[in-house]
C-alpha cells in the first residue's frame, strides 16, 4: 500500500481506538496495518490488530499467516505449526515459509527441508528468485549459513544484481568462515553500486579479518569519502593503521576522534597502545591518566601502566601496580604475562614460572607462556622439561628457526641422538649456518651444507653445553 494510503489507514485505526469503537476493515487492510506496526517493532499493537481482524475475517489466510509469524517472534514454534498445518492442502508461500522457520528453530531439519523443496517446486516463476532469497534469510537466521548460501546463489541466478541478496550472501560466507568468498561477493555488490557505504565498510572489516590491513584501510577511506563523520569507521581505520605498523597515522586518527569526543575511553586506550608501539611512554602515561580522570582506575588501565613499567625496565613498579588487581580480582592472562615477565627480568624465576604456569593452565597454546616456561626450565637446568615445552612451541610454530635451534641445543645436553640427527637433516643451509655461528661465534659462510652438519656433530661430541651458550 502506498505511504499516503497507509497513513490514512493508520489514522483511521487509531481514531477508532481513541473513540472506543471496534475497528472494521477489509482483510487486506488489517494485513497492511499488521505489517505497518510490525515494521515499527510495535508487536503488541500488531497482535491486537491480528486478533481484531480474525474476529471479522476468521478464514483469512493472510491474517492467519500473520498470527503464525507473531508466534515465531514469541518463540512459540509449535503453536505456529498447529495453527498453520491445516492450510497445507493448498500451497501458500507465506505459510510454508513460516512452517520452515518454525521447524528449523525446533531442530526438525528434515521437515524444514521437505517444505523447502515443495516451495521450489510450486513457486511461480516470477516469484521464485525472491522466495529463494527468503529461504536464504530464514536459514541464515537460524545459523545455517551453508544452506543459506545455496539458496542465495540460486536466487542470484534470477537477478544477479540484487543488492540485498548479495549483501546477505557475503554475510553468510563470512559466517561460514569463507572470507575470500565474502570479499568476492562484496566486490560484486560494489560493482552494482560503487557508492554503497555499508558495502565499503563491510569490505574493510573483511580485509581486516584476513589481516590485509592496507586493503582494509583503503576500503575504510572510500567509506569515509561517502560519510566522513562516522566515528566507528574512523576507529576501525585507526586500528588497522596500528596493526599495519603505521603508528604515527594511527595516532593522528585517534587524536582526530578525540577532537570529536574528548572523553571517549576506548579511543584513549587505543591511542595509548599506538604511543606504546613507538615507545612514546610519557605520552602514553599521560593518555592513560586522562582516561582515569574520567573513568577511574580500571583493570585495563592498570594493566597498561604495568606494561609501560616493564617496557621502561622498572620491574618493581610493574609488580606494585599489578598488585592492585591481584588483591581484588583474578588477573587476566595479559596481566599475568606482564607480571611473569617482570619477575623473570628481576631474576625471580620461581615466581615467574608460577605466573606462566597459570597462563598455561588456562591457555594451553599460549606461545608467550610456553616460551618463558622453556627458558626458565633451561635456567634451572631441567633440560628434559625444557625440551618438552620447546617441542610444544615447535608444534604451534613449526617454521620458527630459533625454536628449532633451541631443540638442537637441548639435544646436545640430553644426548638425544635421534632428535639431533633428524633436526639437522631437516634444516636448510641458512638455518645450519645460523646455528653454527651461534655455537662457534665465527663466520661459516664458505662452508658447504655437509661441512656445517659435520661441525655441528663435532660440537655435540665435544659437549658444548647449552648452559654456556649465553641463554
Amino acid at each position: 500500500m502506498a505511504r499516503e494510503n497507509i497513513s490514512e489507514l493508520v489514522k483511521k485505526y487509531e481514531q477508532n481506538l481513541a473513540s472506543g469503537k471496534n475497528p472494521y476493515f477489509d482483510a487486506d487492510e488489517f494485513e497492511d496495518l499488521v505489517e505497518y506496526y510490525d515494521s515499527r517493532d510495535d508487536l503488541d499493537t500488531a497482535r491486537d490488530i491480528v486478533e481484531a481482524g480474525l474476529k471479522i475475517h476468521p478464514q483469512s489466510d493472510a491474517l492467519l499467516a500473520k498470527k503464525g509469524k507473531l508466534y515465531l517472534y514469541d518463540g512459540e514454534y509449535m503453536e505456529a505449526i498447529k495453527l498453520l498445518s491445516p492450510f497445507l492442502s493448498e500451497y501458500n508461500t507465506d505459510v510454508y515459509l513460516i512452517l520452515i522457520e518454525a521447524y528449523l528453530h525446533l531442530g526438525l531439519t528434515a521437515e524444514a527441508e521437505k517444505f523447502s523443496r515443495e516451495i521450489i517446486d510450486n513457486e511461480e516463476k516470477g516469484e521464485i528468485g525472491n522466495t529463494l532469497s527468503e529461504l536464504g534469510f530464514i536459514y541464515l537466521d537460524v545459523d545455517r549459513p551453508k544452506e543459506a548460501i545455496s539458496y542465495y546463489e540460486k536466487s542470484l541466478e534470477y537477478n544477479p544484481e540484487n543488492q540485498e541478496v548479495l549483501s546477505d550472501l557475503a554475510y553468510a560466507y563470512e559466517m561460514e568462515g569463507k572470507l575470500d568468498s565474502a570479499i568476492e561477493i562484496t566486490n560484486r555488490l560494489l560493482d552494482v553500486d560503487p557508492y554503497g557505504y555499508d558495502a565499503w565498510v563491510n569490505l574493510g572489516k573483511l580485509y581486516s579479518l584476513r589481516n590485509q590491513y592496507e586493503k582494509a584501510i583503503d576500503a575504510f577511506d572510500f567509506a569515509l569519502t561517502i560519510e566522513d563523520s562516522d566515528t566507528n569507521v574512523l576507529k576501525l581505520k585507526a586500528h588497522c593503521l596500528s596493526l599495519s605498523g603505521r603508528q604515527q597515522e594511527a595516532i593522528e586518527t585517534y587524536r582526530e576522534l578525540l577532537e570529536i569526543d574528548s572523553e571517549n575511553g576506548a579511543v584513549l586506550l587505543m591511542l595509548s597502545e599506538s604511543l606504546l608501539e613507538i615507545e612514546l611512554f610519557d605520552e602514553a602515561i599521560e593518555c592513560i591518566s586522562t582516561y582515569e580522570e574520567s573513568f577511574g582506575e580500571t583493570t585495563e588501565s592498570i594493566t597498561k601502566k604495568a606494561y609501560i613499567a616493564v617496557k621502561m625496565e622498572n620491574y618493581d613498579k610493574a609488580i606494585s601496580i599489578a598488585s592492585k588487581i591481584l588483591e581484588e580480582e583474578e588477573p587476566t592472562v595479559e596481566l599475568m604475562s606482564i607480571i611473569g615477565e617482570a619477575y623473570f627480568k628481576k631474576g625471580m624465576y620461581s615466581e615467574a614460572e608460577t605466573q606462566f604456569l597459570k597462563i598455561h593452565s588456562e591457555e594451553s597454546d599460549n606461545l608467550f607462556a610456553i616460551d618463558y616456561l622453556s627458558i626458565v626450565s633451561i635456567i634451572e637446568e631441567d633440560y628434559t622439561q625444557a625440551l618438552m615445552y620447546t617441542q610444544k612451541l615447535l608444534k604451534l610454530d613449526p617454521e620458527n628457526v630459533s625454536i628449532k635451534q633451541r631443540i638442537i641445543l637441548l639435544s646436545f645436553e640430553l644426548d638425544e641422538g635421534i632428535d639431533f640427527e633428524n633436526m639437522l637433516s631437516a634444516f636448510e643451509k641458512e638455518e645450519l649456518l645460523n646455528l653454527f655461528q651461534m655455537i662457534y661465534n665465527k663466520d661459516g659462510d664458505t662452508m658447504s651444507r655437509e661441512e656445517l652438519i659435520e661441525a655441528l656433530r663435532e660440537a655435540r661430541a665435544c659437549r658444548i653445553l647449552f648452559k654456556n651458550m649465553g641463554n
